[in-house]
């Protein structure tokens, strides 16, 4: 199952859409955009083509260009910063066959107005959606010339920065975080109705790998926006457009320029330095409280197990209780063999502590999470290794492997759990393991599992990565998730599940858990699960570590 298709049940009759453009290619992420579309049925109807011809620069004016203020910059984006996300490609075959309407509109201040009569034209072909991949402040009824208007990108959280350059300013002022927006727009400037948002983690040492991931990963919304239509759960097009009253941003001057190249080249030796000299050790603890009684406090009072062996580290911690023995299974990683098996300790009533292996396989494993059905105790370790989202059931005092619930899917932090006549699946894709959050439902624990209808659900590295066992407070069911957004596994987030159906999911955050601050394990705490009185967690402090070393000077190196 690929990230590219899955949603099982293609649609019968697609989407109608258009594209605004400025010729007949478009950047790469925009063509990724309109691929995702027409994977799932959705159907071109009109390519909009901006007719106006670009006046060429004199050799002069480029030089006076580049030797202006903002020099630096047009420079650096004219002939270094070359993400892979804004190459041009052209349009492929089938679009050969798609109407085209040549455009020239009419500016009044910084706006755009098409004529009434391609207005009328572009309504004869009954378009659902325009997405504005060219042309620029469009205002006027070109607006309402879809049914469902005219979608456009803002690169950023709009809460915070409004212009541009997309995906810039956030590592100029150190934020952790950039947001991604699709809007349909409105009248009104930097006032759409936003349709789909995303949270994304600032690339902060590499401008082309910031723009890449924000282009590339949110070029699945328009999609996921035609999937509500056609679900009926596209309430969101009657919200009022946004407000917001961020500063206006332009592009840098020169003096703005070099200190942010500068930043760039100080953020990218810490970069190097922290892969190669502060790998990761995390290490487990309990706290006597039940997880839906657990808060800031009660972290502080968790009394840390015992540290792990030299080169290893314990971590992703889950617990369940037979008879007077807390049993406790974890991720056992070793550096030296860069794999990881499920670890088990036994506390017993007479303080007595017993270590052994759980589960192990000839790929990594981690993440064990832990559910009970009927009496009988579940695990379901992260396989991603295996491309797959496997169950093993406890019996006779040991774990045997069951069987897949889910095939060709690498499934990161897999959580299982029945929520309103349904068993879930929430869990990560490999390759946006702390973003993208993917849903599964099925009528049984055990399978089979059908992909929610507009998978990833979520996009956001502040809250979607799963970090435990979902509990109830009162009646809301609450799931814990990761908070990557200043350092992998920071502190988790404990949302509050709002919508979950196999057409909608909307949860939100209500508040944080933070490490440890008094122990040496300070720097990150990414799992929180309980059984009865008992709440297991973990916490995270870098270490340097030989093996760990020379692995990535092999990787860096080829050798």
């Amino acid at each position: 199952m690929s990230m590219d298709n899955l949603v099982e049940n293609t649609p019968k009759n697609g989407l109608v859409f258009g594209v605004m453009c400025n010729g007949l290619s478009l950047q790469k992420w925009q063509m990724q955009c309109v691929e995702y579309l027409l994977q799932e049925g959705h159907r071109p109807g009109l390519l909009i083509v901006d007719n106006r011809k670009t006046a060429r620069e004199s050799f002069w004016s480029k030089t006076l260009k580049y030797l202006g203020k903002k020099g630096l910059y047009l420079l650096m984006q004219r002939f270094f910063f070359r993400p892979d996300a804004k190459k041009l490609v052209d349009f492929p075959e089938k679009f050969q066959e798609v109407d085209r309407i040549k455009c020239d509109v009419s500016l009044k201040g910084f706006s755009e107005y098409f004529s009434p009569e391609d207005v009328a034209r572009i309504k004869s072909h009954k378009l659902d959606f325009i997405l504005r991949f060219g042309f620029n402040i469009i205002r006027g009824e070109m607006l309402f010339a879809a049914k469902y208007g005219i979608w456009s990108f803002h690169h950023d959280d709009e809460q915070k920065y409004r212009g541009g350059p997309p995906g810039f300013w956030e590592i100029v002022k150190n934020n952790p975080v950039t947001g991604v927006i699709l809007q349909r727009l409105t009248e009104k400037l930097d006032s759409g109705i936003i349709l789909r948002k995303g949270y994304l983690k600032t690339v902060n040492h590499s401008y082309d790998g910031q723009i890449d991931q924000l282009f590339f990963d949110a070029s699945i919304f328009p999609l996921q926006v035609g999937r509500d239509i056609q679900n009926g759960v596209a309430q969101y097009f009657e919200n009022e457009p946004v407000k917001s009253q961020a500063p206006i941003f332009k592009a840098p001057s020169n003096v703005m320029m070099l200190g942010f190249l500068i930043k760039l080249l100080k953020n990218k030796i810490r970069f190097q330095f922290e892969e190669f000299f502060r790998p990761e050790f995390w290490n487990m603890a309990l706290v006597n409280k039940p997880a839906n009684e657990v808060n800031n406090l009660e972290i502080e009072l968790a009394s840390w197990l015992p540290k792990p062996p030299k080169g290893s580290y314990f971590a992703d911690p889950f617990c369940f209780l037979t008879g007077d023995t807390l049993k406790i299974l974890f991720e056992d990683y070793d550096y030296q063999t860069r794999k990881g098996k499920i670890s088990q300790l036994d506390f017993y009533s007479t303080n007595a502590v017993k270590m052994s292996t759980a589960i192990e396989e000839i790929f990594h494993l981690s993440y064990p999470f832990i559910f009970e059905n009927e009496g009988t105790i579940y695990c379901l370790p992260e396989s991603a290794s295996a491309n797959q989202v496997r169950l093993y059931k406890f019996e006779n005092e040991k774990f045997v492997f069951q069987k897949v619930l889910i095939d060709q899917f690498p499934g990161v932090d897999s959580t299982l759990f029945f929520y309103k006549n349904h068993w879930w699946i929430l869990t990560t894709h490999r390759q946006q393991s702390n973003t993208a959050l993917y849903v599964f439902y099925g009528e049984n624990f055990d399978g089979p599992y059908i992909s929610h209808k507009n998978n990833p659900v979520k996009m956001d590295i502040r809250s979607a990565r799963p970090a435990g066992v979902p509990f109830y407070k009162g009646d809301k069911m609450i799931r814990p998730a990761q908070d990557s957004s200043k350092t992998y596994g920071g502190q988790i987030a404990l949302n509050k599940i709002v919508k979950l159906t196999p057409e909608e999911f909307l949860e939100e955050t209500t508040e944080f858990i933070s490490p440890c601050a008094a122990s040496h394990y300070s720097k990150g705490l990414h799992t929180l699960s309980g059984t009865r009185n008992f709440t297991i967690i973990d916490g995270k402090r870098f270490q340097f570590n030989w093996h760990h070393f020379f692995h990535k000077l092999r990787e860096k190196t080829g050798f």
